[in-house]
């Protein structure tokens, strides 16, 4: 799957979620894209594996100095240098509604962990977004249906 199958997924997936009522998703994904950007990732990766789409890695990054107050943390997913990230625009200085390109610049601002799986199957203490996987999967198919 290339670049523009990938972002045309994303695109899909996104949608997908903001149709869900807000009360049906978990704590983290109520006022996505704010403060979602964890769990959506892990959420995308899972889309991503049932697709047959490997090599991704959940990146937790952060920016700012904690001491200065300007500390800020974000996720994304990464395969090589493709950048997939369904939340960015929680931030008012990244790029518009959500990203899926080679090399962002903006997330080279972040400074980066060890990257870790990019499924929420395979990530310990996740479990809780076997239903929210669901319910986005059922609204992408509700949309395809009508």
């Amino acid at each position: 799957m290339n670049t523009d199958e990938i972002r045309a997924l994303a695109k899909r997936f996104r949608e997908a979620i903001l149709r869900i009522p807000r009360d049906q998703l978990v704590d983290t994904m109520k006022d996505f894209p704010t403060g979602a950007c964890g769990d959506t990732s892990l959420l995308f990766g899972a889309l991503l594996a049932d697709n047959g789409i490997n090599g991704f890695s959940y990146i937790y990054g952060y920016r700012g100095n904690v001491h200065e107050q300007t500390s800020q943390t974000h996720a994304w997913l990464q395969r090589g240098n493709l950048i997939v990230d369904l939340t960015a625009d929680q931030f008012p200085d990244a790029p518009p509604e959500f990203i899926a390109e080679e090399d962002s610049v903006w997330h080279r601002a972040f400074r980066t962990d060890v990257p870790t799986s990019s499924d929420f199957r395979n990530v310990r203490g996740a479990n809780g977004l076997a239903k929210p996987y669901r319910l986005i999967i059922e609204s992408m198919r509700n949309s395809v249906a009508t």
